[in-house]
């Protein structure tokens, strides 16, 4: 079967070859675009593709801004409060290509799902825990969608709000939903961990009524300082819960965890232990019932599958860029798919 991969985001540090998610269809070529300012670049000339391996590639002679010459590049523990610019937005680019899938990856993405499925807890007596948006979607009309979290959730670094993961949940709603319209309610706020929205999803969320909501912290909550995370694990979980069953009891709005993703390694807040954090919501989402948007999976399975930190993370700590909203998007659109399964 023949797909499109839009947009995947490359990094590329002098003509070091990086490996696509994909292997690309000579036929149809490979488009590249900038993140700054959508400048386009020529193959052949700005990069090259090896089409029988999958691989891409900066030319020495091209107009990619080359990350080796970052002011970062080489630099390890590095505190981005030192740096007048420490971003990689001028060095992101975005590839557009043609793929064959092949019937046996189309299986394998098939048991995949259905592992996750099974391990956030959906076995086949559960009941869907989505039931009720489900029933609304079918009956048409408005959508409120409330966003709960840190700086991902309220977009930080996502080329426009519709580029940024609830965006193309609400866009991708409405596509499958002709009937219904979805508004999206954003109360994300940049830099804030799990206590802080504990104490305000009475005030923030509840009020709003919402038919969805997305809980997604954890990003600060693992930040390492001298006295330790920022919050601790048990309390991060303790938080978590708090605010799913102050939704809960407020309503029956539709809850949907999402893991994060991780941030730079060679960040000096970086504690190491985001998994840790991830599958905390793993296990809450078991507990619960409640669906699990797993982009830290997603994002894990990215970085094995050759991207790196710095082609991920616009901002180069912590903000995912458009094509890593695009994976906590694919999460969440998983999540929404597997517990209808039940």
């Amino acid at each position: 079967m023949k797909k499109v991969q839009e947009a995947e985001s490359f990094v590329f540090a002098s003509s070091e070859r990086q490996r696509m998610r994909h292997v690309p269809l000579r036929s149809g070529g490979v488009r590249m675009t900038a993140h700054a300012g959508g400048g386009k670049f020529e193959e052949g000339i700005d990069f090259e593709v090896d089409y029988d391996a999958g691989y891409i590639a900066r030319t020495s002679a091209s107009r990619i801004p080359d990350w080796s010459e970052h002011a970062l590049s080489g630099v390890t523990a590095f505190d981005h409060t030192q740096y007048p610019s420490y971003t990689n937005r001028d060095y992101t680019v975005y590839a557009t290509y043609q793929y064959e899938e092949a019937e046996e990856a189309l299986k394998a993405v098939d048991v995949s799902d259905s592992e996750s499925h099974a391990a956030n807890g959906f076995g086949d007596l559960a009941a869907d825990p989505l039931a009720g948006l489900r029933e609304k979607l079918v009956r048409g009309g408005e959508i409120v969608y409330a966003v709960l979290g840190d700086s991902i959730s309220a977009g930080g670094d996502a080329g426009e709000p519709a580029l940024a993961f609830f965006g193309r949940l609400a866009a991708w709603i409405e596509e499958t939903h002709p009937g219904c319209r979805v508004t999206i309610e954003n109360r994300a706020i940049g830099g804030e961990t799990s206590e802080g929205g504990a104490a305000r999803v009475a005030t923030d969320i509840v009020p709003l009524r919402p038919d969805l909501v997305t809980v997604g912290y954890g990003m600060n909550d693992q930040n390492k300082y001298e006295h330790g995370n920022g919050v601790p694990l048990e309390d991060y979980k303790r938080n978590i819960r708090q605010m799913v069953d102050a939704i809960s009891e407020a309503g029956d709005a539709a809850v949907i965890l999402v893991t994060p993703c991780e941030p730079n390694p060679l960040w000096k807040h970086t504690s190491g232990q985001i998994g840790e954090y991830a599958e905390a919501l793993r296990a809450i989402g078991r507990d619960r019932g409640i669906p699990v948007g797993d982009a830290h999976a997603a994002w894990m399975r990215a970085l094995a599958a050759g991207k790196t930190p710095e082609s991920l993370l616009l901002n180069n700590i912590n903000h995912p860029n458009n094509y890593g909203h695009d994976l906590y998007f694919e999460a969440m659109k998983s999540a929404f798919n597997q517990s209808k399964r039940v």
